[in-house]
C-alpha cells in the first residue's frame, strides 16, 4: 500500500497549526540549546496558553500543545519578548540541527552562527528544508534529518554535501553563505519552486538531476555515532516518553541546569540530574526508547485511539515486548516513523489495526476491538 498523503504542515512559531487540541507552535532553539531562564519562560508559556504539554521533535524543536486561538497573539508576543522566536519570517522557516555535545564558538558553532546570521541572504527555503551541521568522520546527524550538510573534515576543512549524495565539495568559512546560497538557489530552481509552495526533498532532487558543480568524489566513508540514555562522561542524556514533556519536567530542568541542549532522537544532554523524581527515562533499557510513538487522540484530529496510553501499556510487557521495535499511530499516516518496524498498531476508526513487521500505511494482520485485545493478542503470539 502507498503512503497516505500527510495533511498541513510543519508548524512554526508565525504559522501555528490547528491540531485536535488547540493550536500547535513549535518553537526552535538556536544550537538546540535553552537556559534556564527560556525552560521556565516555556513553562509558564505552555500552561498560561496551552495545555501545559509539550512535544519534542525530530529536529531538536520544542513544540507548544493546546493554544486557545485568542491567546496566541499573547503568546507570541511573550516568546518574542523574551527572544525565545522571532518576528522574521526567513528566520521562523529556518531548520537547523548541530550534533550533541557542540561546544560554544567551535567550528561547528561558528558555522551555525553564519546561517542564523545570513538567513536573510538566501531565498525563502520551503518549510521542511533542513540544515545539518555535523562531523564528516564520526556523524551524528543521518541524511533523512537534514536536506544540506556542512561537514567538519580532519579538525578544519568544510564541505557542503547534499542529502542523498556521496560526493561533496569543499567550502571554507569566508564562502560558506555563498556556497549554501548558489546550491539552494538551483535546488528550488529546478523545481520552478516559488514561495509557500510545496518542494520536493533534497535527496530526492539529486537522484532525479545531475548536480552542476565538481565535487569531490573520493570521500572517507564516516562512522555512524549513536547516542543512547544515560551517564556520557561529565553529562547525563535523558528522553521524554514518546517524545512528550510537561511543564513539570522543565521546571525541575531549570531548576538544576543553567542550560539544556535538545538533541536528536528526542533526547535532551543536562549537566545535573534534579533531586527530585524528574519523570523521564534514564536508563537504556527502557523499552519506551523502542517505540514510535505520535500523540494520538485527542491532541491529533487524524488519531481515532489514544496511543500513549496503550504504548505505556505495552512498556510494561516485558515478556514479549523487549528489544522490539514498535509503531503505534493514530492513523494510516505513520507520522511518527516512515520506517518498516516489526510491530505496527495503528488507529482505525476508533479499533486497532495490527501490522506484522511493515508500515502504517501496509494492510494489517489483525484488526483488535480494544486495547486489552491487543495486549492479548501479542502476548498470544509473541511469547
Amino acid at each position: 500500500m502507498n503512503r497516505p498523503i500527510a495533511k498541513g504542515w510543519c508548524p512554526s512559531a508565525l504559522h501555528p497549526m490547528q491540531s485536535g487540541d488547540g493550536l500547535l507552535m513549535r518553537v526552535k532553539p538556536k544550537y538546540g540549546m535553552l537556559n534556564s531562564k527560556q525552560l521556565l519562560v516555556l513553562a509558564d508559556c505552555s500552561d498560561k496558553f496551552g495545555n501545559g504539554l509539550l512535544d519534542i521533535t525530530s529536529r531538536t524543536n520544542v513544540q507548544i500543545r493546546g493554544i486557545n486561538e485568542k491567546n496566541y497573539s499573547n503568546l507570541i508576543l511573550k516568546l518574542q519578548t523574551e527572544e525565545l522566536v522571532s518576528d522574521s519570517d526567513k528566520l521562523d522557516r529556518l531548520n537547523i540541527i548541530v550534533p550533541p555535545f557542540i561546544q560554544k564558538n567551535s567550528l561547528l558553532w561558528r558555522c551555525a552562527s553564519q546561517i542564523y546570521s545570513g538567513v536573510e541572504m538566501l531565498p525563502f527555503l520551503p518549510d521542511k528544508f533542513g540544515f545539518c551541521i555535523d562531523y564528516h568522520d564520526s556523524r551524528y546527524l543521518s541524511d533523512e534529518l537534514g536536506d544540506l550538510f556542512i561537514e567538519v573534515v580532519s579538525g578544519s576543512k568544510l564541505m557542503l554535501r547534499c542529502a542523498g549524495m556521496k560526493e561533496a565539495f569543499y567550502t571554507n568559512e569566508n564562502n560558506l553563505i555563498n556556497d549554501i546560497k548558489k546550491i539552494i538557489e538551483w535546488y528550488l530552481e529546478i523545481q520552478n519552486v516559488q514561495k509557500n509552495e510545496r518542494a520536493m526533498r533534497m535527496r530526492d532532487v539529486v537522484e532525479q538531476n545531475n548536480f552542476p558543480w565538481e565535487t569531490i568524489k573520493k570521500i572517507k566513508e564516516p562512522f555512524s555515532q549513536k547516542i543512547t540514555v544515560g551517564r556520557y562522561q561529565s553529562k547525563f542524556i535523558l528522553a521524554a516518553p514518546f517524545g512528550q514533556l510537561k511543564s513539570e519536567h522543565l521546571r525541575k530542568l531549570a531548576a538544576a541546569n543553567k542550560k539544556v541542549q535538545f538533541t536528536i532522537n528526542k533526547m535532551l544532554i543536562v549537566e545535573s540530574l534534579p533531586d527530585t523524581n524528574l519523570g523521564l527515562i534514564n536508563e537504556p533499557q527502557d523499552n519506551r526508547l523502542k517505540m514510535n510513538v505520535c500523540p494520538g487522540a485527542p491532541h491529533c484530529s487524524s488519531a481515532t485511539i489514544k496511543t500513549r496510553n496503550l504504548a505505556e501499556s505495552l512498556a510494561h510487557q516485558e515478556e514479549f515486548i523487549i528489544g522490539t521495535n514498535v509503531h503505534i499511530s493514530g492513523c494510516s499516516k505513520g507520522c511518527a516513523s516512515p520506517n518498516s518496524k516489526e510491530i505496527c498498531i495503528v488507529g482505525n476508526e476508533g479499533r486497532f489495526d495490527i501490522v506484522e513487521k511493515g508500515y502504517a500505511w501496509d494492510k494489517p494482520a489483525v484488526k483488535c476491538s480494544t486495547q486489552t485485545s491487543v495486549l492479548e493478542h501479542l502476548k498470544e503470539t509473541r511469547s
